[in-house]
């Protein structure tokens, strides 16, 4: 059985090299002059699903993540080379990934405001047949939508991607201290909705 899985694995890496590669030996390989096509697809592979469910976290609408989740991938795709490894490679991902879901909540509501709660996005998820999950996670989505965005930015990085205070502070340029007391602010109001949402 062992044996088995051992040459599976083989063949895997086989087909694709870069499986096993580090992101910082694919940012290398690339300034070394390695295929351009081959190192996004394997960004692809290995970031795809990451991004949707953060940017699903954002948006709520499987439709709208979906698109913002191609449009973050024609970006990464467009400005591949001119990537230099001066963040990590994950990071830069997310980055590009939180600018798409903001300029996609942008053209759907031209006059968001970031720094208000956005309650009335709470009615897509009632509205979207592609959301599953159970009770208690489709109602944390909902109380989500009553915080400020950066708040509900920060509790998505930190809570569902499991990012340390030290990546998210290099995704969004805010000091630590300020983001574990964003986390902390949203924390304690997700526990009040948490309470009174049905």
């Amino acid at each position: 059985m062992q044996e088995g899985k051992d040459v599976k694995q083989l063949d895997d890496n086989q087909r694709n090299p870069l499986m096993g590669v580090s992101d910082e030996d694919l940012i290398k390989f690339l300034a070394d002059g390695m295929e351009r096509e081959r190192i996004f697809i394997e960004i692809l592979r290995r970031f795809q699903k990451m991004v949707y469910h953060h940017i699903r976290h954002l948006v709520l609408s499987h439709d709208d993540a979906d698109d913002a989740t191609q449009n973050t991938f024609i970006k990464i795709w467009h400005n591949l080379e001119k990537f230099r490894g001066e963040s990590k490679l994950k990071t830069w991902v997310y980055r590009i990934a939180t600018n798409e879901s903001i300029n996609l909540l942008r053209r759907k509501k031209s006059t968001i405001d970031f720094d208000e709660a956005q309650p009335d996005m709470a009615d897509l998820l009632t509205e979207d047949i592609y959301l599953s999950g159970d009770d208690i996670a489709l109602k944390l989505q909902r109380a989500m939508c009553f915080l400020p965005y950066k708040q509900k930015l920060v509790f998505a990085l930190r809570y569902f991607e499991d990012l340390s205070y030290a990546e998210i502070s290099e995704l969004t340029e805010t000091s630590e201290g300020a983001l574990k007391a964003t986390y902390h602010h949203a924390v304690k109001k997700l526990e009040i909705y948490l309470n009174v949402l049905r």
